[in-house]
């Protein structure tokens, strides 16, 4: 024990023999006199003007450095509307108290002058940042609303994208906010409280410390409120009343800030399929079409993949009850506490017609429709925490728990019919399945961070802990009709019953070390290891069985008990460059895997794989000048399957869709290309993307499917009567895909109107094994879109937006199944506020169907509108009546494209209703009195 002492000591707190000193100031604004929050301050080489030590001043302007050694420096200090300072700075003692005052910036262009308050769009290294009082939007209007009015940045069906990549990740002064849930912010927050919207990668906390990547970046999103704005009580509270059907709509959101104190509340109650927050499926249940039968993984117009989130709105009719809190606090000077907890309920009746056409090979195809109609409860609990604590001036703690639990019931009914190319039946199906299941995930991550003396030099390392116990309980019966040259021939009935439990945990850890090599270069050393554990007990119960085995109806070839273990070990090292303009990091690392599978029931077996990797990767960002840059990065990887991929056991609660893992399946290797271009022009308010993506793999997890043109009878013992499919997953050659998008906006300042428009492409094939044939889906898909919003008055806002898209898909085997399709849609937007009181608004979509399924082509419309007027003394009381979809002409349309058939799917939505609501706002800000915002300060000429 003395020895382990005695060596943490000595690695960790071994004093240098360089004289070091600390700097502790305040960044401020020369005009106002208050702190500057989010300034820059970067300690710079004196001699070569290299890069020494960087901080970001917090909310009230403060900073501070450790461990400097004695020297002369430059202290460079950056801030949005502010004139980059420089001072010189001797530094021989600790330097207590230190105040840099700022400048506003104003740039002369020839005879026009314009405030920086009024730029528009920045470039910030590799953050974009917009100016939020640069774009106009009504007094209640949210978050949601500003964001969708700024370049590069579009929201359909509650998606949020950001130069073609979703937002996986809001934060307000940097600090989370409702977890990773990127629906609650922008939705419930006023867009009246925002100086800027900043978009970035956000990298994990390990990375942050460290400055080199772990490749574990998503597209983030970062709210700046306002002087003034950050304290205080705002919010809304609303109750509407609908006809025809009861139709009901009540619920509150109330924010309390002050500074970095932070408490939020949200919840709402209706029956017209809105929600204000997303839901996490951990069951992979909600996102469930067609009665659980899809044959492979989707590529198509209209299906978003979110990952945990689900926040577009379902398919169906919904009622839904949800609650929410945030709270975010700094508590004393060294430890900061943020934490959120959702609750949803929702019961949604969903109806959908399906269209669908297989390829099976290069003469012949099956054509399926069904109608699938579920009634499903789900509810959901969600807790994020997370710890921050500085333990002293080295050494940092983060500690970030998280739970989430989850049920749901549901009870689908499926009829379908399979005909052949000349529209002879084959088999049709009729079938009811109750499910009933339960989860929950529970997870934790302890992250240490230690800095020495000498600069750039870090250890660190971020253990962290998985559980998850999943059960399912489901009754599935059905009968199928098979016919034989369109004549009736057998019948077959399914009555089963069947329990799955699911249940694992996992350790994961990663060790980093960093050290400079000199001025410009540093170099990491990681380790990270990993374990985890998954376990799968199915068991199936036919109660068709006349005569069971000692009263038990067990049926071994749908039963099985598997358990999966994984274990993963990866060495590596980064070096990294950075200078001024320029910041490049090379990685290489060594990945040992090995998986063991065993199957212990209903007969013993064992398969066990291991798998050696190297896996670089690169990233070079390159700044010409403070608003233009570019990055470029390449990165492989590796995919193990799934426990529900290896589980060898039959799946029949669809009769005529059959299939099972398999425990042979090997990791998928791939490599991952992505690069964007960015160029944002201060005087003339415009804004220029280039974004560009690819990725290829090696042993693809795809699918094998075999669809009989006969009764089979297959090696496990499986009947498969003919039309019937029969899937399981197979690694498989020949996946790749690219993508490429460009953005530009501009302002139309003589007309006062924003112009967005875009424009992307991409292509990818995808490999499947159908009826032991090899065939490749190639899929080209070409979008573009125009945006046209209104920037004349916070009392004015309108919003015109064409979008358009065309894909086409090819196929390798049954040329007759090529496909190409076009959908367009064509969406305006009103809202007018006549003398602060008497609101209108409208908005109308029109949407074009084109190339699909005869039934599916069609131009829908969708007319919205409603008037208001505001009451009390500052218009905080507004009641609106509103009438949804005039036209009575709502509709939900969407074509799957995937590597064995093409789908159309049509379900039921909410249709036509007027709704009588009452909202109050609740506006309540104090604090220091500020200047008028950004926004309200005209040009000058």
């Amino acid at each position: 024990m003395r020895f382990y002492i005695l060596f943490f000591t000595l690695l960790f707190y071994f004093p240098l023999l360089a004289q070091t000193f600390s700097i502790k100031g305040t960044v401020v604004d020369q005009k106002r006199t208050e702190g500057v929050f989010n300034a820059k301050i970067t300690i710079l080489n004196l001699v070569d003007s290299s890069f020494v030590i960087g901080a970001i001043a917090d909310f009230d302007g403060n900073f501070s450095f450790d461990s400097i050694e004695k020297g002369n420096y430059f202290i460079k200090v950056q801030a949005t509307e502010f004139e980059d300072l420089f001072v010189r700075q001797n530094v021989d003692q600790n330097i207590v108290g230190l105040r840099l005052e700022m400048t506003n910036m104003v740039i002369d262009i020839g005879e026009i002058v314009i405030d920086a308050v009024a730029v528009r769009v920045e470039q910030k290294g590799d953050t974009t940042q917009y100016n939020a009082d640069s774009y106009k939007v009504n007094p209640d209007a949210s978050v949601e609303d500003l964001i969708g009015k700024m370049p590069g940045i579009t929201v359909e069906n509650g998606v949020v994208k950001s130069q073609g990549e979703q937002i996986k990740k809001v934060t307000i002064d940097g600090e989370d906010f409702f977890g990773d849930d990127v629906s609650a912010a922008l939705k419930n927050l006023p867009a009246d409280i925002v100086s800027k919207i900043q978009v970035f990668d956000n990298a994990s906390d390990q990375s942050k410390f460290t400055g080199i990547s772990d490749g574990n970046e998503v597209k983030a999103l970062n709210i700046v409120t306002k002087p003034g704005k950050n304290k205080g009580q705002f919010g809304k509270f609303y109750a509407g009343y609908g006809y025809p059907g009861n139709l009901y709509n009540v619920g509150a959101s109330i924010n309390y800030f002050k500074g970095v104190r932070k408490f939020s509340f949200v919840g709402m109650s209706n029956n017209i399929n809105q929600q204000n927050f997303s839901s996490e499926d951990i069951l992979g249940v909600t996102a469930v079409s067609g009665g659980g039968q899809s044959g492979g993984p989707g590529r198509g117009y209209g299906r978003e993949e979110t990952e945990n989130f689900m926040v577009s709105q379902q398919s169906g009719i919904s009622t839904s009850h949800s609650a929410g809190v945030n709270y975010s606090d700094k508590w004393g000077t060294k430890a900061k506490f943020t934490g959120s907890y959702f609750f949803n309920w929702s019961k949604t009746d969903n109806s959908q017609d399906i269209e669908r056409d297989y390829f099976v090979s290069d003469t012949s195809g099956q054509l399926y429709s069904e109608n699938f109609t579920s009634l499903t409860t789900n509810y959901n609990h969600r807790l994020n925490l997370k710890f921050d604590f500085d333990l002293d001036s080295s050494n940092r703690l983060t500690v970030t728990p998280k739970f989430s639990m989850q049920g749901n019931d549901r009870f689908q009914s499926t009829t379908g019919l399979t005909q052949d190319n000349n529209l002879l039946f084959i088999n049709n199906l009729a079938g009811s399945i109750l499910n009933d299941g339960n989860g929950l995930n529970a997870s934790n991550s302890v992250l240490w961070m230690h800095k020495f003396k000498k600069p750039r030099r870090t250890f660190s390392t971020n253990i962290s802990g998985t559980f998850n116990d999943k059960y399912n309980f489901r009754e599935n019966s059905s009968t199928t009709n098979y016919f034989e040259n369109g004549t009736q021939d057998s019948t077959s009935i399914i009555d089963l019953g069947s329990n799955q439990l699911t249940n694992g945990y996992g350790v994961n850890a990663r060790f980093s070390y960093t050290e400079p090599l000199d001025s410009v270069w540093s170099t990491e050393l990681f380790y990270a290891p990993s374990y985890s554990v998954s376990k799968a007990d199915k068991r199936t119960y036919d109660y068709m069985v006349i005569s069971p085995t000692d009263g038990v109806y067990l049926d071994t070839l749908l039963s099985n008990v598997f358990d999966n273990r994984t274990i993963d070990n990866e060495i590596g090292t980064s070096f990294k460059l950075k200078k001024q303009k320029l910041d490049l990091s090379l990685g290489l690392s060594y990945k040992n895997s090995i998986i063991l599978n065993e199957q212990t029931f209903p007969v013993g077996r064992n398969v066990d794989l291991m798998f050696n990797n190297i896996l670089p990767s690169g990233r070079i960002n390159y700044k010409f000048t403070k608003s233009n840059s570019f990055m470029l990065g390449y990165r492989a990887y590796t995919r193990n399957p799934t426990i529900d991929q290896l589980q060898n056991v039959v799946d029949n609660s669809n009769p005529l869709s059959v299939s099972t893992g398999n425990s042979e399946l090997k990791q998928q290797y791939g490599h991952r290309l992505f690069g964007r271009y960015n160029l944002a022009q201060l005087e003339k308010g415009s804004v220029f993307f280039v974004q560009i993506n690819g990725e290829a793999a090696s042993k693809y997890i795809s699918n094998s499917s075999l669809i009989a043109t006969s009764d089979t009878i297959l090696a496990d013992g499986t009947r498969l009567a003919q039309g019937s499919q029969y899937r399981r997953p197979e690694n498989l050659s020949g996946f790749w895909n690219a993508r490429g998008l460009v953005t530009y906006g501009f302002p139309i300042k003589k007309l006062k109107l924003n112009l967005n428009v875009s424009a992307g492409t991409g292509y990818g094939v995808v490999p499947a094994q159908i009826n032991n044939q090899i065939n490749l889906s190639k899929t080209l898909n070409v979008n573009a879109g125009t945006t046209v919003s209104s920037n004349i008055s916070e009392f004015l806002d309108f919003a015109v937006n064409y979008t358009f898209n065309y894909n086409n898909a090819v196929n390798s085997i049954q040329q007759q199944a090529n496909n190409q399709f076009f959908v367009q849609n064509l969406t305006a937007k009103f809202n007018w506020i006549i003398k602060e009181r008497l609101v209108i608004n409208t908005n109308f979509t029109l949407s074009s169907y084109a190339g699909l399924s005869t039934d599916f082509n069609r131009l829908i419309s969708l007319w919205n509108a409603a008037i208001g007027y505001k009451f009390l003394k500052e218009k905080q009381m507004e009641v609106r009546l509103s009438v949804f979809d005039i036209l009575n002409n709502n509709n939900s349309i969407t074509r799957n494209v995937t590597n064995i058939y093409i789908e159309d799917v049509e379900s039921n939505v909410v249709n036509r209703y007027v709704m009588l609501t009452a909202v109050y706002n609740l506006k309540k800000f104090g604090g220091k009195k500020v200047d008028s915002p950004a926004g309200e300060q005209s040009e000058k000429r």
